[in-house]
């Protein structure tokens, strides 16, 4: 029994999936036959679903008549950056938004702009705040601090378009990297610290009462001022992450309008289960090059019953996006695409991001997006630099003392392994 577990906990580990996957060759045939007849089926009746009811729409895109016709509009395209610092009895945030501003056929220096519209420098230890208000005992500090971090990220990135939008008022279109309306109940558990009164104003680019500067009304402030601003304003999103915001709708929707009875919905929701599909995975059969789904609103504050209730009014009123998918090419897989409800009169949106997603061969995403994505990234270069001369000040200062246990604890938390030199047995 006792080799079995051992065997067990190695296979759990990876360890014979080399071994696994052998024998799973030996299988292919008849897995994949059986996954393509039953997918391929599914998928199918999915397809002749959303075109026989006008919900396939296509992005018509000719680059000799497109690009002329945005000579001298303003583009913008939004991305943040995450400083990855560790750093010994410190809890560094980093962030930085930046923004970038392109006016296709312009020749002049006007043309392309780069600017950080924000950045956000941080402990999450410190005893005087700059981000979070830090409470009046220190020991009921917020203990998930990558969640902190997160919350940050996320606030900072629409306000970072909120900041492009009023700043340059010809900037008729902005495409942020990633999901435009997260979900914001996990950042509305007790005890998760509100923003101070600077860090809250710099978000919103105006004061914010003190009630109001927790994460979940100030988040759902800034996605409304930005929705009702004259931009129309898209998030792109790159990675699938293995969601299925859509399919899951779309089976439902299939069985009310009597095209897939209810134990062939069942069925299918079982098969997207079992194999684990995602959206994009089956969008990729079903749409052509250049199509999209007609965009439908998903909530993504979904479920209620897992809203904090502190937090339940904001988060029954937060806005919700239109979704859809776009396949750029043949050969790229779909990827989604957020808008808000009720859009501005944009029409040529989808085209843009079709057309950005067409600018490099074989790319098949906003090439933009990448652009300023490397603009506002913190180079891991200097992630290490900071890291590595954090280090070394603590560790000289640990040797200008004559303490030799604070010394050994210096080196014990500098260094990266159990296994270094200093922890070998002494003679």
């Amino acid at each position: 029994m006792e080799i079995h577990d051992r065997l067990e906990s190695k296979v759990t580990q990876g360890d014979f999936l080399a071994n696994m996957l052998r024998v799973a060759r030996s299988e292919g045939p008849r897995l994949q036959q059986a996954f393509v007849e039953h997918v391929g089926t599914l998928a199918e009746r999915l397809s002749g679903f959303l075109r026989n009811n006008g919900l396939v729409e296509k992005a018509q895109y000719d680059p000799t008549e497109f690009w002329p016709k945005q000579k001298g509009r303003a583009f913008g395209f939004v991305d943040g950056g995450v400083a990855s610092i560790d750093l010994p009895g410190a809890s560094p945030l980093g962030i930085r938004v930046g923004s970038y501003v392109v006016r296709p056929g312009d020749e002049t220096d006007r043309r392309e702009e780069f600017k950080i519209e924000f950045s956000i420098v941080d402990d999450l230890y410190a005893e005087s705040p700059s981000t979070f208000a830090v409470p009046d005992d220190l020991e009921d500090r917020y203990g998930d601090r990558a969640k902190l971090r997160d919350a940050a990220r996320i606030i900072s990135e629409i306000a970072a378009a909120l900041s492009l939008s009023r700043r340059r008022s010809d900037v008729g279109t902005i495409l942020v990297h990633g999901p435009l309306i997260n979900p914001a109940a996990p950042y509305g558990p007790p005890g998760f610290p509100h923003f101070t009164a600077e860090t809250a104003a710099q978000l919103l680019g105006a004061d914010v009462p003190s009630e109001k500067r927790h994460f979940v009304p100030l988040y759902k402030e800034i996605l409304e001022r930005m929705k009702t601003s004259a931009v129309q304003v898209f998030g792109v999103v790159e990675r699938d992450g293995g969601g299925r915001p859509l399919l899951d709708r779309l089976l439902v929707q299939m069985n009310e309008a009597g095209d897939l009875p209810g134990p062939e919905k069942e069925a299918g929701l079982a098969l997207l289960r079992k194999y684990d599909l995602s959206d994009a995975q089956i969008l990729d059969v079903v749409l052509d090059a250049g199509e999209y789904l007609k965009p439908a609103t998903v909530p993504r504050q979904e479920p209620s019953n897992k809203w904090p209730k502190e937090w339940e009014g904001s988060l029954k009123d937060y806005p919700n996006p239109l979704t859809t998918f776009l396949k750029p090419s043949e050969t790229v897989r779909p990827f989604r695409v957020e808008t808000f409800e009720e859009p501005k009169d944009h029409p040529d949106g989808m085209a843009l991001i079709l057309a950005t997603a067409r600018l490099l061969p074989g790319y098949g995403f906003p090439v933009a997006l990448d652009i300023v994505d490397k603009f506002a990234k913190v180079p891991s270069w200097l992630s290490r630099e900071i890291g590595a001369g954090h280090k070394a000040v603590l560790l000289r200062k640990a040797f200008e003392t004559d303490d030799r246990k604070l010394q050994e604890y210096a080196i014990k938390m500098l260094s990266v392994s159990s296994r270094d030199w200093f922890f070998r047995p002494k003679a």
